[in-house]
């Protein structure tokens, strides 16, 4: 049938805006690389508000090569979309039981796939955000012991924590273990190929987080475990620039037993290589599969480029990248640590003594010396009056890896012209308990922190609590030189200390530093037997 041609223009007019309508219901940037074209999300704990998000976005060349440092990405010609998160770097599967060994070592193995093809970063930002309205930027950096964990995990789904904080959220992925840190022999400052990974994604977002409506200039950069442990080393040995201007620090430490050299030279001789180009050539499964079963660990190498051993010499020096620092722990860090502890060390229904138990774990798991273990076993005996508990060994394992080195950080880079911050969240989610005693365990805040619970943990205190620690952060970001909201470190010793959840409240409360850091004069000492202090 012959149609007329006004109504023929009409039926065309009609086709293409709806063409259009398409296209501009998913959201699009143009970066150096191409355009990308994103999706639509709406958190859970704000339903009103819609974000845009773009996942799984190249910043480097990927897969790059084993453990060679990461390329820029090359770029593309036609949109490339951008609508879902990619595959976690290799590391070790979670088993249905957790190990001792795996609890002890802090893994936190992805559930996502895994691929080496992994160097992508995900991007979260309120729809109002563009490059004439630019927003502060959050750059987070995930845990798990620098050997799992991935930001295409669920709980780090940005769409809550970008629209309550009214910030633009970029989260990364990074090389872990083996393929990471193998400290196979090369060149100076290009042999911890984890760190270089985040280095490169941040001068990504110095270069493109504009076509996003984040500000290059407003960036903060924040993680937790190993994750606060990495941000610290960016502190420590800055790129240029700095690509920040604050930085936060939850949690942050890492566990990794064994000499990570001799660990490498291990795998090389199970797959018959004399060098690391051999190495290369096998298949990564069959490397991740051998790392795992054998429970081989790899700590960075002390290049100076990308890691120190001690981070005080960077603060003497004035090397300390000098931006405003917000750093913190949890309550109850390794209470799950001591009650898995506590239920392997019923032998024949009768319990161990916990120094032996103790003692088991420092010598045969995290490969202590006997000397270094009974000094430490017999210093906190020392400290409870010889009347070692379980309870008290939970609070003194906390106190030596995470709070006493958390409050040295914190005063140390203080008295060295340093703004810092510090917090200590209590909060227990007491319907979520896997365990008698549990607290604030390690990583109990993240939910808090990014809203992503789920609904039937969603009580009226979760949500608010959950929205207070969103609104401090973002406090913190979007002015960090005049902080979170209480004393500065150094400036008032009766109420600097921020103590988040306290008494299962929905705020903070100012409480003075030496309540949780009594023991610390002692144990910082055995942290740094140990190695964790510094």
């Amino acid at each position: 049938m012959h149609i007329p041609f006004s109504n023929n223009a009409l039926y065309l007019l009609l086709s293409v805006c709806g063409i259009i309508a398409c296209i501009a219901a998913d959201p699009t940037a143009t970066i150096a690389s191409g355009v990308l074209i994103g999706t639509t999300l709406t958190p859970s704990n704000a339903p009103d508000a819609t974000m845009n998000a773009y996942l799984g976005v190249p910043y480097a060349k990927s897969p790059p090569e084993r453990f060679s440092p990461p390329e820029r990405p090359e770029a593309w010609s036609d949109p490339r979309n951008a609508k879902e998160v990619s595959a976690a770097c290799p590391q070790d599967k979670p088993q249905s039981n957790t190990t001792l060994e795996e609890y002890l070592t802090l893994k936190a193995a992805s559930s996502v796939q895994q691929s080496e093809d992994c160097l992508y970063l995900n991007v979260y930002a309120p729809q109002d955000a563009s490059p004439s309205k630019l927003k502060e930027v959050m750059f987070w950096v995930h845990g798990g012991n620098l050997v799992g964990g991935s930001a295409s995990e669920s709980v780090y789904n940005g769409a809550s924590l970008a629209v309550n904080a009214d910030i633009v959220l970029v989260t990364i992925n990074y090389r872990l273990n083996f393929f990471g840190f193998s400290n196979a022999p090369g060149n100076a400052g290009e042999q911890n190929s984890g760190f270089l990974d985040q280095r490169l994604a941040l001068e990504w977002v110095r270069e493109n987080i504009n076509a996003f409506g984040g500000d290059p200039n407003k960036v903060t950069i924040f993680g937790e475990s190993a994750g606060g442990y990495s941000v610290k080393y960016l502190l420590a040995k800055p790129p240029p620039g700095p690509p920040f201007r604050a930085a936060i620090i939850e949690s942050q430490e890492t566990l990794l037993p064994g000499n990570a050299s001799m660990n490498y030279q291990n795998v090389s001789d199970h797959f018959g290589c004399s060098d690391i180009d051999c190495l290369r050539q096998v298949p990564w499964r069959e490397i991740q599969g051998y790392v795992a079963n054998a429970s081989l660990y790899f700590k960075p190498v002390t290049d100076n480029v990308t890691y120190v051993a001690d981070i005080r010499d960077s603060a003497r020096t004035g090397e300390f990248a000098n931006v405003p620092l917000l750093i913190g722990t949890n309550k109850d860090e390794l209470s799950g640590v001591v009650w898995l502890l506590k239920e392997r060390a019923n032998v024949a229904g009768m319990q161990l003594p916990v120094d032996l138990a103790l003692k088991y774990v420092l010598t045969q798991m995290l490969h202590l010396s006997d000397t270094i273990t009974n000094i430490f076993i017999n210093s906190l005996k020392a400290l409870v009056n010889n009347n070692l508990t379980w309870e008290s060994f939970s609070r003194m394992v906390t106190d030596t890896a995470f709070t006493c080195t958390t409050g040295g950080i914190a005063n140390y880079t203080a008295d060295h012209g340093r703004k810092v911050w510090r917090y200590r969240y209590s909060y227990n989610w007491d319907d979520s308990n896997t365990f008698p005693g549990q607290g604030a365990v390690h990583t109990a805040e993240l939910p808090l922190v990014f809203g992503y619970y789920t609904e039937d943990q969603a009580t009226d205190q979760v949500v608010a609590l959950s929205r207070y620690m969103q609104d401090t952060w973002s406090k913190f970001v979007k002015d960090p030189y005049n902080g979170p909201g209480w004393d500065m470190v150094g400036t008032n010793q009766s109420a600097e200390l921020a103590d988040i959840g306290y008494g299962n409240s929905t705020g903070m409360q100012p409480i003075p530093f030496w309540q949780i850091d009594s023991f610390c004069g002692t144990l910082i000492k055995y942290a740094e037997l140990i190695g964790v202090a510094w």
